[in-house]
């Protein structure tokens, strides 16, 4: 999988000199169909490749980490699945009208989903490569240990083992992003802090690790490190703050030096570093229009007994749903045998599902 993933972004570096016009973005989708996983589902997906400015070329050319180009296509996987676990119970599940460019043209807008898209993406990205230097997969970093090694804590625990590499990961995500910006402009800037809100949900998340050592089972020695977490956390935190998510104005001092984001709703609070932003409406996302790449909501399963955003209510945006009868294979008739598997056989069941109109 790797070899296919680098191969193919080779192929769009060697092919698109500028990034996709109109999105503001770095992404590029491919047809490709994945492996059954529970982070890659089956059925065709879109493998996100990506076309980098000169800057980001020249950027991982400097790195001198032939792995770098894999880790970021890793990422930008990661972000699209996270992406589309997260919102798959929402009107726009995290998918466009284009086949060839997940995300479609809702980049060129800039609302609370573009916002989200944005933070998953930079977080992906400094995930992965975080996580390709403690596991030695890039020549530009290794593990991370801030602290002296050895040293005991007064809580019985000294710092040592091989963490997450989050300080590297974060400089190399915000220079690497960040560069693809380059108008500097109000969208540029709101994208920017996107990036770094997403950066900061995987720093402010990390978790750390210990290993016990000796004989005594009362553990009176640990060593330990920071990890990061999974990135299912990441994306729960990320969706909060999608739901928080602050509408913002553009605010300069006189000098014009100091620039600051400023709710559009005078009583709220300013966002912090970790909050998503924005500052245009979303499309409501219930009827397919190809202008905003919405896919609308006819034929979405939904839920008719949830009063959530999955219930036919919501989802349907009020036009009623049709229940129909599917058929599912689930596993029947298991047994174990030793050792150590469990044989079942598949059975079909009709069950009765619910489909927006």
């Amino acid at each position: 999988m790797a070899v296919i993933l680098k191969n193919l972004l080779l192929l769009f570096l060697a092919s698109t000199p500028k990034l996709i016009e109109g999105t503001g973005g770095w992404w590029v989708a491919v047809s490709f169909v994945a492996s059954t996983s529970e982070d890659r589902p089956q059925g065709p997906v879109n493998i996100i490749s990506s076309a980098l400015s000169d800057k980001q070329r020249t950027i991982i050319k400097n790195q001198k980490s032939p792995g770098l180009v894999d880790t970021i296509a890793n990422a930008a996987q990661m972000a699209i699945n996270e992406c589309q676990r997260q919102f798959k119970h929402r009107r726009w599940n995290c998918s466009s009208t284009n086949p060839y460019n997940v995300f479609g043209k809702i980049l060129q807008r800039a609302c609370r989903e573009t916002a989200f898209v944005y933070a998953i993406t930079a977080a992906a990205v400094s995930y992965s490569v975080s996580r390709a230097c403690s596991d030695g997969e890039l020549r530009s970093c290794t593990c991370d240990n801030p602290y002296k090694e050895g040293v005991v804590t007064k809580e019985g625990w000294q710092w040592g083992g091989c963490g997450d590499n989050i300080r590297y990961a974060d400089k190399f995500a915000r220079k690497f992003l960040n560069s693809a910006e380059i108008h500097k402009d109000f969208r540029a800037r709101v994208n920017m802090h996107n990036n770094e809100a997403g950066k900061t949900a995987v720093k402010n998340n990390m978790v750390r690790q210990c290993k016990c050592h000796g004989l005594s089972q009362r553990c009176t020695v640990q060593t330990c490190w920071n990890q990061i977490p999974e990135f299912k956390k990441v994306g729960r935190v990320l969706k909060e703050k999608f739901d928080g998510a602050s509408r913002v104005e553009l605010e300069q001092n006189s000098s014009g030096r100091r620039i600051t984001f400023t709710p559009v709703v005078k009583n709220h609070k300013p966002p912090t570093r970790a909050d998503l932003i924005y500052y245009e409406n979303s499309p409501d996302f219930c009827t397919k229009n190809s202008k905003v790449g919405s896919l609308g909501t006819v034929g979405r399963e939904c839920n008719s007994t949830s009063m959530g955003t999955d219930g036919c209510d919501l989802l349907c945006c009020g036009r009623g749903s049709r229940h129909v009868y599917k058929t599912i294979n689930r596993p029947c008739h298991c047994k174990f045998e030793w050792c150590c598997k469990v044989k079942c056989q598949s059975c079909p069941e009709r069950t009765n599902i619910h489909l927006c109109l």
